[in-house]
């Protein structure tokens, strides 16, 4: 796309991204020979990342980290931190709400020549959608979980500053790819023969594959028509769960066995791991405000806003980026 090529050699600044799309981003702006300036934790994995490519900078948003060295001379800014699992609600409004916040106050402050601002938040923060009917940006927001309102509030949090500041708001639903791990899992276990079937039979959801989220967020940074605003983006497409678990199992050449989790059951087991966690660094994979997400049977927006400003058209439906997805898995697992 020709808007594309003002990202080439831009210096760009990046929050999260050793994680899974903010790694993802990365890739995308070297391939246009970014300057990319990344902000980490100590802790975090930087498997992902060519540490030769791009200037790493240690610290978090949480505190008094100083974002000026890597403010000073950034064309566009990336917000993909953030926590999907945390143990507390008040590790997840640290983590997607104030350092909002911090990181806005500074883009004031150091942020002279900021083109775009691409902040990523998520469906979970307008909450599920009623059965055939997409949430869409006019939908009042309904979030159930800490999560979902840490989100909202960080969302909230960006347009205090949307008036000083030129940015957009993406709000993606499930994203998956190469090396996302919480998605996988279901893949993981469909593959060794297990159709988990965890809620409602009748579930329906949206997906994004990462690269058609990247794709999306650089346009997003550089379209002459952003303007700023909130916007859902998806692959156009909404799923009914039992047909993913179909195409999956094609894909993966699988007769896979259902077995169904009772409701009971499932809260007992986030209970049981939640408690488990508390003697654990990390947090578990479900726990009760995971389940309140799972229990839901409608998890859909429609990205005709976004479609129709950006005229961009995802490359991917589910079945092409599940065969990228395990295609990716398997070189890694034959290394």
């Amino acid at each position: 796309m020709q808007q594309l090529r003002s990202l080439d050699h831009a210096t760009v600044f990046v929050t999260g991204a050793s994680g899974f799309i903010g790694s993802h981003l990365v890739d995308a702006l070297l391939q246009r020979h970014c300057t990319v300036h990344c902000l980490v934790r100590r802790t975090s994995d930087l498997s992902w990342m060519d540490r030769t490519k791009v200037q790493i900078h240690f610290g978090d948003l949480e505190g008094s980290f100083s974002l000026e060295k890597c403010l000073q001379k950034t064309d566009y800014v990336f917000h993909c931190a953030g926590l999907t699992i945390a143990k507390t609600r008040q590790e997840f409004f640290r983590v997607n709400a104030t350092a909002c916040k911090n990181l806005y106050e500074q883009c004031v402050e150091y942020g002279k020549h900021l083109k775009r601002i691409v902040h990523i938040s998520s469906l979970a923060s307008v909450g599920p959608a009623e059965p055939d009917s997409p949430v869409n940006e006019n939908t009042p927001t309904r979030p159930l979980t800490y999560y979902g309102k840490s989100k909202l509030a960080g969302e909230e949090i960006a347009l205090k500053f949307s008036s000083s500041l030129p940015l957009v708001i993406l709000r993606p639903p499930v994203v998956y790819g190469p090396r996302e791990v919480n998605f996988y899992a279901f893949i993981d276990a469909l593959a060794k023969g297990w159709n988990l079937k965890l809620g409602p039979d009748n579930r329906v959801l949206s997906l994004i594959y990462v690269a058609d989220l990247v794709q999306a967020m650089l346009l997003a940074a550089t379209h002459p028509s952003s303007g700023g605003g909130v916007y859902f983006i998806t692959d156009g497409n909404c799923y009914r769960w039992n047909d993913l678990v179909q195409i999956a199992s094609k894909i993966l050449k699988v007769h896979p066995r259902s077995i169904r989790i009772p409701d009971g059951l499932l809260t007992f087991a986030g209970l049981m791991l939640e408690f488990i966690s508390i003697y654990q660094k990390k947090a578990p994979l479900l726990d009760s405000q995971r389940i309140i997400d799972i229990r839901q049977s409608t998890w859909t927006a429609s990205s005709k806003k976004f479609f129709d400003r950006f005229e961009f058209q995802p490359k991917y439906d589910f079945q092409r980026g599940l065969e990228e997805t395990v295609n990716w898995h398997k070189k890694q697992s034959d290394r």
